[in-house]
């Protein structure tokens, strides 16, 4: 499936570091805010309060506690925020979206496509514009999500699907995994060189995204997989590296 993706302008967006290794995104637009997987809401509320920001949505990629857990809190301080995630039984009010749905935050003038990615889990989406895509734990810097529920050819199947969208969209995921990934990807690709150089200019930084998914193309070893058998035994031995 080809999908077609909006254009959002005059946004910025920002890392919020959550837990050890978790980002949560902020997606900025003037006063206003958009937050992707708050899975803590105190640093998330910090931020909110200290740039006086009023939060206005909350994109969901998936179930897991280090993605949701910080929305009850969230609702409490912003009750008129307005969330959007795939079919669960959350305790929470949200808007159901599925593959190719359009999330409008109207008033806002923000608009994502919604994409079906399951693999790391049955419920996983993720959200893209013309410019960037917010994966959650699918697609990692170098690397791509475990499988919690789905199996390789669904992951596989979710990746490819990634594959088809414009080189240059900026990737925004969920965990700071890269340089870990990068040594996991060297181990199969030792003269990459647009990997050994990925790894070069990736040392001196804490923060390793967004990358780009021409990059990931180049240098990620699960993207690269030519078929599922060979995906399936990188994907066991990175659960084991």
């Amino acid at each position: 499936m080809q999908f077609s993706l909006p254009k959002n302008s005059s946004i910025s967006i920002h890392p919020i570091k959550s837990f050890t290794d978790n980002y949560i995104w902020i997606i900025k637009k003037k006063k206003d805010a958009v937050i992707v997987d708050p899975g803590d809401s105190k640093p998330v509320l910090d931020l909110l309060q200290n740039e006086n920001l009023n939060l206005r949505a909350i994109l969901i990629t998936h179930k897991h506690a280090d993605h949701i857990g910080g929305i009850n809190n969230l609702i409490k301080a912003y009750p008129n925020v307005k969330i959007f995630g795939s079919k669960n039984n959350f305790n929470f009010n949200y808007k159901i979206v599925g593959n190719n749905s359009l999330v409008n935050i109207e008033d806002l003038g923000i608009s994502f496509r919604v994409i079906e990615t399951p693999g790391h889990t049955l419920d996983h989406i993720v959200f893209a514009d013309q410019d960037h895509l917010f994966c959650g734990d699918t697609l990692f810097g170098c690397g791509c999500g475990k499988l919690f529920e789905g199996t390789h050819q669904q992951m596989l199947n979710s990746l490819k699907t990634i594959s088809t969208l414009p080189s240059r969209i900026k990737v925004y995921c969920a965990h700071e995994y890269t340089k870990k990934n990068i040594e996991f990807a060297l181990t199969i690709e030792r003269d990459n060189q647009h990997l050994i150089s990925r790894k070069f200019n990736l040392l001196n930084e804490e923060i390793t995204l967004p990358s780009t998914l021409d990059e990931e193309l180049k240098t990620n070893p699960f993207l690269r997989s030519k078929n599922l058998d060979q995906f399936t035994e990188r994907r066991k031995r990175k659960d084991s590296f």
